[in-house]
């Protein structure tokens, strides 16, 4: 009896159940479908060939491994096949493709919901490392072994820590994504670890207030719009993707409206909530705006622009002007982010970690891991405090 008779006599299909079986390596669901009868059917069953006919067939659910060992672990694949199964209709189980899976659900939905840099981000890191080792694989079948395997090989291989957390988070990610959405009941990715020492990256760049000045006068004669892009990035602490998307609409009397970045050709939102705020206008930043501002045929659109009117390109700006420019003078240009790093460790010694957090429009815990630099004259001035109060009040012996 088919659906429409069904339907006729006021009946639904019965729901399957499914009937399970395991081998020695995995767990299988056997199941009944409505096909159409092949030529060899036919003949068999003596039907019309074309005709609908219920044939039985089998799913495997997982390969059995540190995350799938019992019938209790698969549990949640089997519902989601008998989802499938009773409903007749194209739902994503935990035996599709991870590249199938990645490509169409996961970096779709980044793409749509995140920044442009992450997306790309993202995505060179699932073609580089996840899809060549996990691409054909079933989402069910990649364990915490295989992913410290992988992690291990790249490991060896001279990755570095930030790179290796890469991987694993992105993968972590999309497992974190799949049992959102019933896909999968396992993540391989959190215990996973890889089996080599790996040398700490190096400690992030900070400009001195020092460096900036000495930059600032080489470059305001040079080339303007490099100086006011390396006064914004320190004295406003703005990420490069901001400082290109600043307009002079933006500025006022005393403060810079942070409203929207470029990244590329993308003029998008900002990166969270607290980035889209207002930042105090000081000097320099002021007087070298008014400069430009006064040298700038439209004065309007983009504070910083090409010829076309479009946001300029800042890594073209560093190469052509910043970079050769300081290394005439012995000094060395290591990027914009160096100069929000160092202005976040000023505003910290001038005040106080919570108000250099506030400065950057960061979170504290951000603001302490990232851009917090503690120069050891400062380090040693605390120890040297402590010392001189033991020294002055020395602690009585306990008796």
């Amino acid at each position: 009896m088919d659906l429409e008779q069904l339907l006729r006599s006021n009946r639904l299909p019965r729901k399957q159940k499914g009937q399970r079986f395991e081998t020695a390596t995995a767990f299988y669901l056997r199941y009944y479908t409505t096909a159409p009868a092949t030529e060899k059917d036919a003949k068999r069953l003596g039907v019309v060939a074309g005709a609908s006919i219920r044939k039985q067939g089998s799913v495997k659910l997982a390969d059995k491994s540190d995350l799938y060992r019992t019938w209790s672990d698969v549990e949640p694949l089997i519902e989601r096949e008998l989802e499938r199964i009773n409903s007749q209709t194209a739902i994503l189980t935990g035996q599709a493709k991870l590249t199938e899976y990645v490509e169409t659900v996961y970096l779709p939905w980044i793409k749509n919901n995140k920044a442009a840099a992450t997306h790309d981000g993202y995505r060179k890191v699932w073609q580089k490392y996840l899809k060549p080792w996990f691409g054909k694989d079933s989402l069910t079948n990649i364990s915490t072994v295989r992913v410290t395997r992988l992690l291990t090989y790249h490991a060896e291989k001279g990755k570095g820590l930030r790179t290796l957390h890469h991987i694993k988070w992105l993968l972590s990610g999309i497992y974190e994504f799949a049992i959102s959405d019933g896909v999968v009941s396992k993540n391989p990715a959190p215990d996973a670890k890889w089996k080599k020492t790996v040398d700490s990256p190096a400690e992030q760049i900070h400009y001195s207030l020092e460096e900036v000045i000495a930059m600032l006068r080489i470059l305001e004669p040079l080339d303007i719009r490099a100086a006011v892009a390396l006064a914004l990035a320190y004295f406003a602490a703005l990420r490069p993707a901001e400082i290109r998307g600043l307009m002079w609409s933006d500025v006022g009397p005393e403060e810079l409206k942070i409203q929207r970045k470029v990244w590329r050709k993308e003029v998008g939102k900002l990166k969270t909530e607290r980035s889209a705020d207002a930042v105090p206008l000081i000097e320099p930043v002021k007087s070298l705006l008014e400069k430009l501002k006064g040298r700038s045929p439209a004065q309007t659109g983009f504070i910083l622009q090409n010829s076309g009117g479009k946001p300029l390109n800042l890594d073209s700006l560093a190469t052509r002007v910043i970079a050769p420019a300081m290394e005439k003078v012995g000094l060395s240009w290591k990027g914009y982010y160096p100069g929000r790093r160092g202005f976040s460790s000023l505003v910290a010694k001038v005040s106080n970690p919570l108000v250099s957090s506030g400065v950057l429009r960061n979170s504290l815990d951000v603001n302490l891991k990232h851009y917090q630099e503690v120069p050891m004259k400062d380090r040693q001035a605390a120890l040297e405090k402590i010392e001189e109060m033991v020294s002055t009040d020395p602690p009585k012996t306990i008796q």
